[in-house]
């Protein structure tokens, strides 16, 4: 996983965290639920320790409640704002 601290906070990086989780080469559905895709919790855990290393507090109930990529972002932007 690209859990580099200085990559600046964006949709793409998010993007590029979940496919890195799930392996994916192809383009993800962002209203798709994640699980479908082969997430599993630790891959969760792993992305909420990235984001705390950036500074946005979720947990695992947090992202576990709508696991899609609009819903992750839903969720970062309104704690980053």
């Amino acid at each position: 996983m690209t859990t580099i601290a200085t990559d600046p906070l964006s949709r793409d990086w998010l993007t590029r965290q979940i496919t890195d989780l799930i392996g994916e080469d192809e383009p993800i559905d962002p209203a798709e639920s994640l699980v479908l895709y082969g997430l599993d919790s630790i891959a969760v855990m792993r992305l909420v320790l990235a984001l705390e290393e950036r500074g946005v507090i979720v947990g695992f109930d947090d992202l576990a409640r709508d696991p899609t990529l609009d819903g992750w972002w839903a969720l970062i932007a309104a704690r980053t704002n």
